[in-house]
């Protein structure tokens, strides 16, 4: 089955192609910054391309809904159920911190994933390696925390970090040895190929019609309005 995979939760967004697990080619918007809706259309025509693929070849499309960038994930989202519905082909919805987990180094059994909040908060959750689906499971729900609060738990169990939140908080961390590699901070589209390919196989579908991101909570500007 072939997975169209998205992921714009954050200032470096990309694309991939896989063929089930297998992935076929990765594609970084890095460089673009954060105008995914300028060029997410273009690149992943040309990744099809690159392929010899047609949008009508996809059989399915995996996304990452968040939590992140409220626009970065509104994008992304948008684009995935525009271009599943366009093309008939199935949608599925992957939490952006499994993503992360995801991309734990070899032997990494639980890991905590962190994503920045703003006010000195993150998104956190904890996931545990589940060698029968070769993927890592959500051990709850993705939650707010204080930054201090999830240092402390974490240091206290010995537990592995990652995440795009060290990119920000890294330093308060004082056990460096607890961090992953710095380079698996950042969720990438072939994590959400791979966890997509597991969420079809398991026919946990998104409904093209309702699906949205995964805010938890409100932007500045919809907290300011509420409050208005």
């Amino acid at each position: 089955m072939l997975i169209l995979a998205i992921d714009t939760s954050g200032f470096e967004g990309s694309i991939a192609v896989s063929d089930d697990r297998r992935i076929l080619e990765e594609r970084s918007l890095a460089t673009e910054g954060r105008r995914h809706a300028q060029t997410l259309v273009l690149q992943v025509d040309r990744v099809l391309k690159s392929l010899q693929l047609a949008p009508g070849d996809v059989d399915a499309v995996a996304v990452s809904i968040g939590p992140g960038s409220f626009t970065g994930l509104r994008v992304g989202v948008v684009f995935a159920k525009t271009f599943a519905w366009a093309n008939a082909a199935k949608l599925v919805a992957v939490d952006t911190l499994r993503a992360v987990a995801q991309q734990s180094a070899d032997g990494i059994k639980n890991v905590a994933v962190i994503s920045d909040a703003q006010r000195s908060e993150v998104f956190v959750n904890e996931y545990k390696w589940d060698a029968e689906s070769e993927s890592f499971l959500a051990d709850g729900e993705v939650r707010i925390e204080a930054i201090e609060t999830v240092v402390a738990q974490t240091v206290e169990r010995g537990l592995q970090v990652a995440g795009p939140g060290l990119l920000k908080f890294a330093d308060q961390f004082p056990e460096s040895s607890l961090l992953g590699d710095s380079s698996l901070w950042i969720p990438g589209a072939a994590a959400v190929a791979q966890i997509g390919s597991l969420l079809l196989t398991v026919s946990q579908l998104a409904d093209p019609a309702t699906l949205e991101p995964l805010y938890i909570r409100r932007s500045y500007a919809e907290e300011k309005v509420a409050k208005s």
